[in-house]
């Protein structure tokens, strides 16, 4: 076995969070995975907002009376 020594050491060191860490596939896949969650509750939302509406007014025939 070989002994190295080792009087000075030159480096650099960058602090990141680790968090921080995704890949642009992950981050890209977590964006799509939110954005179909939004599109999702507001379906589900139009959908409510139709279950409990008297009458055959539309989205536009309610901003109107609004």
């Amino acid at each position: 076995m070989a002994q190295v020594r080792v009087r000075e050491v030159v480096g650099a060191l960058k602090v990141v969070d680790s968090d921080a860490l995704l890949s642009p596939m992950v981050l890209e896949r977590i964006v799509n995975a939110v954005m179909r969650s939004i599109e999702a509750s507001r379906e589900d939302e139009k959908r409510r907002r139709s279950d409990v509406r008297i009458g055959a007014c539309s989205d536009d025939c309610e901003e109107a009376q609004s």
